[in-house]
């Protein structure tokens, strides 16, 4: 008996003296069986060629798991995306999709199986930003799992989360964004929360400039200041032992997050984000300690995303520690600073294009969030109605 690989047919001689080929195709619970009378079996591999021609089906190239073509497209995933990208396709592939379907072949898996998955109390619980997350990476393994012609349909492609409504991004309100900028001259790091809130950059990417990438005109009437976007301060692997930390009180061994310069931003694009008058007096009073714009700490030449963000929280709550009660600023994060850039930005009249590309938005969906937000401006133009 002459053997195949997994998934490519096998062929055996009967004691009759038949040659008989059975072979996996998709869309079949059993194995085809193709027979022939010749000296060494090909009519019956003949006569399986002929039968897919003939039905247009397609055979199963290798009868793989969902585990094991899903660790597959990991590892494509890791040579083609940033860390940080690949780090959350990991984590939500391990913990919320293999174990509820890994052991199953990839051609077994039905819409019913990928409905389960959302309907399991973990993912229902998770906001849709992860379940999203969990969408992107079904329809990730399986559309290449067809591609490569180890099923024949996509069985994600139209299961997906029921959406619930989302929530709008938190934002600072014009109170509490005129009452950071009013205190952040008197603090120490109060121009990083400048630089975030008259900008709208991630933190990563204010953490990636350097000074040769600001142009800052001293005739702001008839030059355009602006800042170049195009690289930024990201998550690297920390896989190797030297990012290991010592056991903590329990035992367990954690990892310590690395940091990297990436010679490309999110949108793998680069821009130029146009600077308002303050936001070049910001950057013209800032001292250059190398660089970078925001040198790093203890000799290193950038600071990272953590380090930027604790230093803007510093300022928040020194902020706070002059204000009443009623009147405290909440501790938002640095990016809470780019979602309220781009709120008051269009609240103001900005046209939305305009701010998908200063933002650096690939799709204009991703900026539209920012266009629900502010439902008293939308009722104050909508009685502008002409008719």
């Amino acid at each position: 008996m002459a053997k195949r690989a997994n998934g490519e047919g096998t062929l055996r001689q009967r004691k009759d003296g038949v040659w008989e080929y059975r072979v996996s195709v998709e869309g079949r619970a059993s194995q085809l069986s193709f027979y022939s009378k010749d000296a060494d079996g090909r009519g019956a591999k003949k006569k399986y060629r002929e039968w897919l021609k003939e039905s247009g089906g397609r055979a199963v190239e290798r009868v793989e798991t969902v585990s094991s073509w899903a660790q597959r497209w990991l590892k494509l995933k890791k040579a083609n995306v940033v860390f940080g990208t690949y780090a959350n396709y990991k984590h939500f592939t391990e913990t919320y999709i293999l174990p509820a379907i890994g052991g199953l072949k990839l051609s077994a898996v039905r819409p019913y199986h990928i409905a389960a998955i959302y309907a399991d109390e973990k993912v229902a619980g998770l906001s849709n930003s992860s379940k999203n997350e969990i969408r992107i990476c079904l329809n990730g393994i399986f559309k290449s799992a067809k591609r490569n012609r180890l099923c024949m349909e996509n069985p994600a492609e139209d299961e997906t989360f029921s959406r619930t409504q989302s929530k709008p991004p938190q934002i600072f309100t014009l109170e509490h964004v005129r009452a950071i900028l009013a205190f952040a001259p008197s603090h120490k790091w109060g121009s990083y929360a400048q630089a975030a809130l008259l900008t709208g950059l991630r933190t990563e990417e204010l953490c990636g400039l350097i000074w040769s990438d600001l142009f800052l005109p001293s005739d702001l009437d008839s030059e355009t200041p602006y800042a170049r976007i195009h690289q930024v301060i990201a998550k690297e692997d920390n896989s190797g032992d030297q990012n290991l930390l010592p056991p903590d009180k329990t035992g367990k061994t954690k990892r310590c997050r690395s940091y990297g310069l990436r010679d490309q931003t999110k949108s793998k694009r680069e821009r130029l984000v146009v600077l308002t008058a303050e936001g070049v007096s910001v950057f013209r009073q800032l001292p250059k300690q190398g660089i970078f714009v925001f040198p790093g700490l203890k000799g290193a030449a950038y600071l990272t995303p953590p380090q930027f963000a604790a230093r803007w929280t510093a300022v928040l709550k020194s902020l706070n520690q002059t204000l009443p009660p009623e009147q405290q600023v909440p501790l938002l994060s640095p990016h809470k600073a780019r979602h309220t850039y781009a709120t008051h930005l269009l609240s103001g009249g900005a046209d939305i294009r305009s701010v998908q590309k200063q933002l650096g938005h690939s799709r204009i969906t991703t900026t539209e969030i920012y266009t629900h937000i502010d439902l008293d401006t939308q009722k104050a133009n909508v009685t502008k109605l002409a008719y």
